[in-house]
């Protein structure tokens, strides 16, 4: 049998066309096809470790800039004149859940504890070292290493709350009190007790929200400031739009600066769920971040 000559063929069936017009568009798709797969691929690269990538320069900034360290020791230096004020004026009291009865109490701080007086950067490194994301399980094994350092000025904030006979409280969304109590006795406070450290779900109804316990605390002490990095370290806010917390900022602004002292914290919180519905894909959330971006085009 006569082989077939597909170079000859080609003209003859489709005129004008060569075989080195067919090989070269053959070779073409076979291209355009590998081009697509390595992008498909590439894009799911990028979403395995999207988040861990996108918390690189807040990491870095924590950790290497003279900025981050300046901020945090203003923020205490400046709540530590706030102190002195409260202490002065017996009607002074931080806490919304205060109203009453509380002038003759012994004076108190409440303070968050993650990104607010202990460092958990180094667990934030991990996850972009390993392009990685929030995992939870991680996270409760970096918890009870209890290797977190303090924030800059934190642990002399603390030493003036002591000699000026002021208890601190931390009020903690972690569950792990014995690490969390280790750490702290480690490089803030060696006299703090375990009902200092108030943690998630160690009394009934002491959930992520901390009105409770700062209700609970409200009773026994007159709160002088509330330190935290996020907004609910001060009260509830709730699943509420950008806008909406912006409104209630606005409504509150006696309390900031004064009552009320807020750590930068460039990492996490509510303030990024808030742009995002819940349950979204990681996707869907890069997608929405985009659109609240404002270029003033």
């Amino acid at each position: 049998m006569q082989e077939l000559n597909y170079e000859n063929l080609l003209p003859a069936t489709f005129p004008g066309y060569s075989f080195a017009s067919f090989n070269r568009d053959l070779h073409m798709k076979k291209l355009q096809k590998l081009t697509l797969l390595f992008s498909f691929a590439l894009a799911g690269c990028y979403a395995m470790g999207q988040k861990a990538q996108e918390q690189l320069n807040g990491v870095l900034w924590m950790q290497t800039s003279v900025e981050f360290q300046v901020s945090t020791v203003q923020a205490f230096r400046f709540a530590e004149l706030r102190v002195r004020d409260a202490l002065r004026d017996p009607k002074w009291t931080a806490s919304l859940e205060q109203s009453s009865e509380y002038e003759q109490l012994p004076p108190a701080v409440i303070t968050d504890v993650d990104e607010t007086v202990l460092d958990n950067s180094p667990f934030q490194a991990r996850l972009v070292r390993g392009n990685t994301e929030f995992d939870a399980a991680k996270w409760n094994s970096w918890v009870n290493e209890a290797r977190a350092d303090a924030l800059p000025g934190a642990k002399e904030f603390i030493s003036f709350l002591k000699a000026n006979g002021v208890t601190v409280f931390y009020v903690t969304n972690r569950s792990q009190e014995r690490s969390t109590l280790d750490n702290i006795q480690r490089v803030l406070d060696p006299d703090v007790t375990p009902e200092q450290v108030l943690c998630k779900n160690e009394k009934p109804g002491w959930g992520s929200d901390k009105t409770s316990r700062r209700a609970f605390l409200a009773k026994k002490y007159r709160i002088l400031l509330l330190l935290g990095d996020d907004y609910n370290d001060f009260t509830f806010l709730g699943a509420v739009s950008p806008e909406n917390r912006i409104r209630k900022a606005q409504a509150q602004s006696d309390f900031w600066g004064r009552k009320w002292i807020l750590i930068s914290n460039p990492l996490y919180g509510s303030w990024e769920r808030a742009l995002y519905e819940s349950g979204s894909s990681e996707s869907d959330k890069l997608i929405t971040k985009y659109r609240f971006l404002k270029t003033k085009n």
